[in-house]
């Protein structure tokens, strides 16, 4: 019931942000997603909990719950793969390149973090825009309907705000 009700809230707050941002003269919050892809080598499997750990070429270890596991079984602990994570979200331009907007936007419920970012570059034919935290990290997400991110231009800021889900699949390396 409290899910249900988180979902309600949630999705009234989606609902009414387009108004927010319409009315500010910017474009409307849109759905997108973030892919990362990474090479690694496979320190341990549980396939009872569908995990995985992996090592980086730096050393580096991280354990991935595997929402795919498909091709579990064809992963060996030593072996290299490939892990592929997608993890969608709502990105909201809260200011435009020339500096005026809506302000400051609250979290959206039922996601794990919220950054805002600058754009830096877009690409409107595929909806991949390019953008910078305030830390300096670059990271990219791809609109799901390209068309809806035709009026973001570089340097407008805008709100990610990711979803809790984070879909996980493996494969070994070719």
């Amino acid at each position: 019931m409290k899910a249900k009700a988180l979902g309600v809230i949630a999705g009234a707050l989606i609902a009414a942000t387009p108004l927010v941002s319409f009315a500010a003269g910017l474009p409307a919050p849109f759905e997108g997603s973030s892919t990362l892809q990474a090479d690694g080598l496979v320190k341990s499997i549980d396939q009872v909990k569908h995990s995985v750990t992996v090592l980086d070429a730096q050393g580096g270890e991280a354990s991935f719950d595997i929402t795919d596991p498909a091709n579990l079984a064809q992963i060996r602990q030593g072996g290299k793969v490939h892990i592929r994570m997608v993890r969608k979200a709502l990105v909201s331009v809260t200011r435009g390149a020339d500096g005026h907007g809506a302000g400051a936007q609250s979290a959206q419920p039922n996601t794990v973090h919220n950054v805002t970012a600058e754009v830096q570059t877009i690409d409107h034919a595929s909806g991949i825009m390019a953008l910078k935290s305030p830390n300096g990290a670059v990271f990219h997400i791809q609109g799901r309907e390209p068309a809806k991110v035709a009026g973001v231009t570089p340097g407008m800021q805008v709100m990610v705000a990711f979803a809790q889900q984070v879909d996980v699949a493996v494969a070994p390396a070719q």
